[in-house]
């Protein structure tokens, strides 16, 4: 599985990949904080996070961060 997080900043597009929703959401959360902007994270499936979704995307995947509905089929 492939979560994409991309981001801009001064230097252009960032695009980073992580195999896990709470991996994911980390490096999410420090872009923002590196003070990146347009944060968005695509999930195996093709849905599209954005920072105030992310709540959502956490929820979905669960306790263990891997909903089985996230994997593309």
């Amino acid at each position: 599985m492939r979560f994409l997080i991309t981001a801009q900043d001064t230097a252009g597009n960032v695009t980073l990949n992580r195999t896990s929703v709470p991996a994911a959401l980390k490096k999410a959360g420090e872009l923002i904080s590196d003070g990146c902007w347009n944060v968005e994270i695509v999930t195996p499936d093709g849905a599209t996070y954005h920072p105030g979704e992310f709540d959502q995307l956490r929820e979905r995947a669960g306790p263990t961060g891997l909903d089985q509905s996230l994997t593309a089929h």
